[in-house]
């Protein structure tokens, strides 16, 4: 048996002469091998887990076996464990990450699922259909749901946590050469709330600032010229939170927080009829990806809570069609602003861009198609957008479609594609080689 394992690497010389579209094209092969070397290993790990290798010298578990062998952390040979258990479970994902057509990450979430006892025989019910998410979705899409995947498989578990997340909530102050430090701990609920004010007034102090700063310079303004720093801004706007309630009497009102909250309409209306007669929920976890209980940020949200608040008036209608777009914005017992906005951002948690995390609260409302084109300013014609990715998309004259599935494609000027999820990159992989 030979046990020397050559990998065609690049070498500097090699980097140093790429460019635009082929260092892409490097870094994705790159990454697909990356797969298929974690695939080896981890067939290697489950190998010896299943034939009690690692008793042979004297290892109390393959995890320490693992440790022992490749010198790696206990944490990388716990991960590298769950992965062998989990695709003993889950074959077909097992060769995905062999092929290098789905990521290390995706796995790793899956292994995350299949460690919950509560809903792991349900997995493989639903293996193909989160294998084409995983493939179809980029990650911090994908582990969104997984984690509502997991919420309706495992319903009754899913409450038991936000009840004793809720239950343990918890704040402190502490005190150290006079500073000051505050810690908390809350529910989804609470802590979106909280979250939300906390903008609300580090917006504030924000704007205090930039006028101050446009008094003194005039035309040559600038964020740099603040006269305080972000961190220090947030440190006064809690300050100013404090000071706000302290002086809030009878005369005066404290503004009524709005959280946002997104849930599909049978969901709701099951829980509904619980909470009314007693009626059992029943939802297939396998429908997940027509499902949604969660923040705006894609916080997952215990079903009875949203169904508490709606009972009282605090969740809006929002409608939307398969492939994630706004067909109907209304509301129940309250005006809202900028419903349109809202209903847009309620649905997409972040910047449409590849790649990028800014959240949709502080993003913008980018036409797809151009407005200077004809483009109409509707929910179909609209996208989330941060300020940067909305300016440099116009500038630049890329264009962005929304696929059928509701994902995003982009292309350059040049006809070229930004780095795509698995699923549409394979297919172009496919078509470039002429396969």
């Amino acid at each position: 048996m030979n046990t020397a394992v050559m990998l065609c690497l690049p070498s500097e010389d090699d980097v140093a002469g790429l460019d635009g579209v082929e260092l892409d094209r490097m870094l994705w092969e790159l990454e697909v091998a990356r797969r298929q070397l974690t695939a080896a290993i981890v067939s290697v790990v489950d190998r010896c887990d299943r034939t009690a290798h690692y008793l042979a010298d004297g290892h109390r578990t393959v995890r320490s076996w693992n440790a022992a062998v490749t010198n790696t952390s206990l944490a990388e040979s716990t991960r590298r464990h769950k992965l062998a258990r989990t695709l003993r479970d889950l074959s077909v994902v097992g060769d995905e990450l062999s092929a290098g057509t789905v990521g290390v990450d995706q796995v790793v979430e899956l292994a995350l699922l299949h460690a919950n006892p509560r809903c792991a025989d349900q997995l493989p019910g639903s293996e193909q259909l989160l294998l084409e998410a995983a493939k179809a979705l980029e990650f911090a899409d994908f582990r969104t749901v997984t984690k509502r995947w997991e919420q309706l498989a495992d319903a009754d578990g899913a409450h038991r946590q936000h009840e004793l997340t809720h239950e343990h909530r918890n704040a402190t102050i502490t005190e150290a050469g006079g500073q000051y430090s505050w810690s908390t701990s809350h529910g989804v609920i609470q802590g979106v709330t909280m979250q939300n004010i906390f903008a609300a007034f580090c917006d504030a102090e924000f704007l205090t600032d930039w006028e101050t700063t446009k008094l003194k310079h005039g035309d040559l303004a600038s964020p740099m010229l603040m006269p305080r720093t972000a961190r220090q801004r947030r440190a006064d706007a809690l300050v100013a939170i404090f000071e706000t309630a302290a002086t809030a009497n009878g005369t005066g009102k404290l503004a009524d927080p709005v959280v946002n909250l997104t849930i599909d309409n049978d969901q709701f209306e099951q829980y509904l009829r619980q909470q009314i007669d007693g009626t059992p929920v029943v939802i297939d976890p396998a429908t997940v990806l027509d499902r949604r209980c969660e923040t705006i940020d894609g916080a997952p949200v215990d079903p009875r809570q949203a169904v508490a608040l709606a009972i009282i008036g605090q969740v809006r209608r929002i409608v939307i069609n398969s492939a994630g777009v706004v067909t109907d914005a209304g509301r129940l017992r309250r005006l809202f602003t900028g419903p349109l906005r809202d209903a847009l951002t309620a649905i997409s948690p972040r910047c449409i861009w590849l790649g990028c995390t800014i959240r949709a609260a502080i993003s913008q409302i980018d036409h797809i198609q151009p407005h200077s084109d004809g483009g109409y300013t509707d929910a179909a014609n609209g996208a989330i957008a941060c300020q940067h990715h909305n300016l440099f998309k116009h500038k630049h004259r890329y264009t962005a479609q929304r696929q059928p599935e509701g994902t995003w494609q982009f292309m350059r000027p040049d006809g070229t594609y930004l780095h795509t999820p698995d699923g549409a990159h394979h297919q172009r992989t496919q078509q470039l080689q002429g396969i």
